[in-house]
């Protein structure tokens, strides 16, 4: 297949975008698709598997050309290596001049040998992952890390179940796909659709969402009737997840600092037939001082380092560092200390993060159980839910049951 000059430069201004300026590749990439609507489908798969791969490998790409990627005219030659090693031709243009196939295999055969360059990640996150899992799970769960996410859905119960929801899309989209075990409202999809702009999506028969990340709301365990309190809601999906389980009786408080997230998770709970969830705002703190000791279940999925979703935002390993993770660890434990305070007497609380490292997971559950505050509830469960072992994003996930409140 050739790659013509105007697709080559799309995926150069995606390659600006993402790793230059930092901008996020999951919004980054469908904007420059869009920009693009004469791209025939063809070139647009073309597009995101370039820009994935590319910003992937980034690192084992820059060993291969022997060049540390730093300006736009380096770029070309990332898109160059990506061309050698897919074994596509090299167009005749100025840009690829110094890309040298033979030169670019022999790097790359000597670069896999090192396991930094081989799985394209930063020295910090390499020896992180070793001091917390040891090197043969990090060796697996790197594997499984690099390799695309599948493409899940959950279907909206009230509306259809997995079963209908697979007959659906297989009349509708001709689309094959397959129950997941221990996932009970999850279907993996055998194949790529242009899902949202179908009707069966935009009558809110499903979402699309991880399968781990479904956990999250099945280990919350919320009943119809109760209250809920969804503290980092975002734009919703596990909030929509909670109001299924919930038969969509009772209430669910989604709390945000993201005004636009809550309106967008407003329209989707439309969309999904969904009528008990409200949005306010995560900084109201007479929101606080109304609802503490009131809620029968807190769910708490904090901000993290994302380095359990590389699968899917393989970026991440690019923008995240130690220090930010340190700042985010902060964040993480004061989130978790103010929502707490809204648990009632039985009432669960559960935190939640897309990351396996037990200084964003674990560390951070003792010591909030060490404080005050913690010392009214008690651990009933946790899990971490590694991708080498699921095959989809990584997650943590602990659940905590109020026993005492001081009033």
């Amino acid at each position: 297949m050739k790659l013509h000059q105007n697709v080559a430069l799309g995926i150069i201004d995606g390659l600006v975008s993402i790793l230059l300026e930092e901008q996020l590749a999951q919004y980054t990439i469908p904007s420059i698709l869009k920009k693009n609507p004469r791209w025939g489908s063809r070139d647009r798969r073309l597009v995101g598997q370039i820009l994935y791969d590319v910003i992937r490998w980034k690192r084992l790409y820059e060993a291969s050309i022997q060049k540390t990627v730093k300006e736009k005219k380096d770029l070309w030659l990332l898109l160059g290596c990506w061309l050698v090693l897919n074994d596509y031709p090299i167009p005749a243009w100025e840009v690829f001049e110094q890309i040298a196939n033979t030169k670019i295999l022999k790097n790359y055969e000597e670069a896999i040998q090192k396991r930094v360059l081989k799985h394209a990640i930063p020295d910090w996150l390499d020896a992180a992952g070793e001091k917390a899992f040891g090197m043969e799970v990090w060796e697996k769960e790197l594997e499984s890390l690099n390799q695309p996410a599948a493409l899940v859905i959950r279907s909206n119960r009230l509306k259809c179940n997995p079963a209908s929801l697979q007959k659906q899309l297989l009349k509708e989209l001709d689309i094959k796909s397959t129950p997941i075990k221990e996932y009970p409202d999850a279907l993996i999809l055998e194949k790529q659709g242009n899902l949202k702009h179908s009707a069966l999506f935009k009558k809110g028969f499903f979402e699309i969402q991880d399968a781990n990340s479904q956990h999250v709301a099945q280990m919350t365990a919320p009943k119809p009737g109760m209250t809920v309190i969804d503290a980092c809601a975002g734009a919703g999906g596990k909030t929509l997840h909670l109001a299924t389980l919930m038969e969509n009786k009772g209430k669910i408080i989604a709390l945000d600092v993201n005004e636009k997230k809550l309106t967008e998770l407003q329209k989707r709970a439309k969309r999904n037939g969904i009528s008990i969830v409200e949005t306010t705002k995560a900084d109201r703190q007479d929101f606080f001082l109304e609802w503490t000791n009131q809620a029968d279940c807190v769910l708490i999925d904090v901000p993290c380092s994302g380095l359990g979703v590389l699968k899917r935002n393989p970026d991440t390993k690019w923008k995240m560092n130690p220090d930010k993770i340190q700042e985010i660890r902060l964040l993480q434990q004061k989130i978790l200390q103010k929502n707490a305070q809204l648990v009632k007497m039985g009432g669960t609380l559960t935190y939640a993060t897309c990351t396996p490292f037990p200084d964003e997971n674990q560390e951070q559950i003792d010591t909030f159980l060490s404080l005050p505050l913690g010392k009214e509830f008690n651990l009933i469960q946790s899990k971490t839910l590694f991708s080498h072992q699921t095959g989809f994003d990584s997650f943590y996930i602990a659940t905590l049951k109020r026993t005492n409140v001081n009033k």
